[in-house]
């Protein structure tokens, strides 16, 4: 049986929100020796994978393959022992850890959101046309709650009272009860929201994309419609020890990106021979990523905007305060 903890090896999420890592084999011969790229099943493991496959980082590391990691406990282990030095993580996840102590920072943003809802219902185009209806909702009180929570009650809406949510344990879960038609409307993350479009598509089903959770983020700030969902998180050992690949490495997830944005077949290919999915799911599910890099740094105000709007619900999500100000690379 799937659970929430082992999620992040069968599927997106998440990210819920939900991460990826490179595992060091010591930290004193960071980059010398060969690196594993370690990644969820999820949009920005396609660019490390690429980054991977094309050896991108062979003037700074002899040897660099790429690895789908388990689960959230892996993630933690691996930087607990300091022989994992950079992931990619739901963002909240870096601070949360940064704040228990954990030696860590976040150096970028590598998709502005990918939670969707799925409706049968075609006449679903905004936030407000889910009042009286039940939604399908994973990982209770965790970011993709807090996120939709959010834009549902900037449009007038309270949860128990103007609609339902029927809560899974996980992504699967929750897409299965939309696939037998248990529920008409559902959250998921990318790319499990592709694959459910794909799979009702199949089963001769009208399933929409009815909500883009990203751009529905806007009425909660007041800007742009997108939120800072996952990034890469650093060790403070390989900062310290390789500043010069840091920067390599940033530079070559903002070409990689832009090459995956743009080539979605060849990057699928390049991805699915490690990550659980077909390459054809894969591919679809690229544009709906939303995905970039954007220094941690330049988007500070941002990333504590949106510590600060799910800390409201839930303090314990970032460890209960904002990061200091040297969290942000």
């Amino acid at each position: 049986m799937i659970t929430r903890r082992s999620f992040l090896a069968h599927s997106s999420l998440l990210v819920a929100g939900a991460a990826s890592s490179f595992a060091l084999p010591s930290r004193g011969e960071a980059a010398k020796a060969g690196m594993t790229l370690y990644g969820p099943p999820v949009g920005p493991s396609v660019t490390l994978a690429s980054i991977a496959e094309k050896g991108l980082l062979a003037s700074h590391v002899q040897d660099v393959n790429f690895e789908i990691y388990k689960s959230p406990d892996v993630l933690r282990t691996g930087f607990i022992s300091g022989d994992w030095q950079l992931a990619v993580t739901p963002s909240y996840v870096a601070a949360n850890l940064a704040n228990k102590g954990l030696p860590v920072k976040i150096l970028n943003i590598m998709t502005w959101g990918m939670l969707y809802v799925l409706s049968y219902d075609g006449e679903v185009k905004k936030p407000e046309d889910l009042a009286g209806e039940t939604v399908g909702m994973f990982f209770r009180n965790d970011m993709p709650d807090l996120v939709f929570g959010r834009i549902m009650a900037e449009k007038g809406l309270k949860a128990g009272k103007d609609y339902q949510l029927q809560y899974t344990a996980t992504p699967f879960e929750a897409l299965q009860l939309l696939l037998s038609g248990r529920i008409k409307h559902c959250v998921l993350p990318e790319p499990a929201a592709t694959a459910g479009l794909v799979k009702a598509k199949k089963l001769g089903k009208a399933l929409h994309r009815s909500l883009d959770l990203a751009k529905d983020w806007a009425s909660v700030t007041g800007g742009n419609g997108r939120f800072p969902m996952a990034g890469t998180m650093v060790h403070e050992d390989l900062l310290a020890a390789k500043p010069d690949f840091i920067e390599a490495f940033q530079a070559t997830c903002v070409s990689e990106t832009k090459w995956v944005k743009d080539n979605p077949d060849e990057a699928a290919a390049i991805a699915a021979k490690d990550m659980p999915l077909p390459a054809p799911v894969i591919a679809k599910s690229i544009p709906a990523t939303h995905l970039t890099t954007q220094r941690a740094s330049d988007i500070r105000a941002e990333l504590e905007q949106f510590y600060s709007l799910l800390a409201e619900q839930n303090p314990s999500i970032i460890g209960g305060k904002l990061p200091p100000a040297d969290f942000y690379l």
